[in-house]
């Protein structure tokens, strides 16, 4: 199904997700091209780097706007939204605890936490954005959209340095 465009922004910023998560469950990029290091200790800096720029403002957005338009709107939403919201309390406290990660379990989190990443983006695209165009009113998604573009900002939101 095609995107509505008040939620553009935010597919954008999955794709950009699941690129990372990739490049975290297989170790390396599947880009032979990309500047992705192959030692998980600098895999991690840049996750946590990937995490402060664009992970958490989109979080930030999607509890602010998204989340209550869906626990409002959609069918069993509140549920469906709490258990969102659980998966990004579970990858800020996976972030926070990356610092006191052995070197020996380095590898193990950070695939960890790449698979979490793209099962919670594959939620939110496939169930909660698919059936928030089917169920919210128009005017709902247009105030929706100006919502995510203010809150992404005039540069098109966290962007992505993956």
């Amino acid at each position: 199904m095609k995107r509505h465009a008040s939620l553009v922004p935010l597919s954008r910023d999955h794709h950009h997700g699941l690129v990372m998560a990739r490049r975290l469950i297989l170790g390396r990029s599947t880009n032979p091209r990309a500047d992705w290091p192959a030692d998980p200790a600098q895999q991690a800096a840049r996750l946590v780097e990937f995490f402060e720029t664009d992970l958490r403002p989109h979080f930030e957005i999607e509890e602010a706007h998204v989340f209550p338009a869906a626990a409002r709107d959609l069918v069993d939403g509140d549920s469906c939204t709490r258990a969102l919201i659980a998966e990004h309390e579970t990858m800020r406290a996976m972030i926070r605890d990356l610092d006191a990660t052995p070197a020996s379990c380095l590898r193990e989190r950070l695939t960890a936490f790449g698979e979490l990443l793209e099962a919670h983006i594959h939620t939110e695209e496939r169930i909660l954005f698919e059936q928030m165009q089917d169920a919210c009113a128009p005017r709902v998604l247009e105030t929706l959209g100006t919502r995510i573009a203010e809150s992404h900002g005039d540069a098109g939101g966290p962007g992505c340095r993956v």
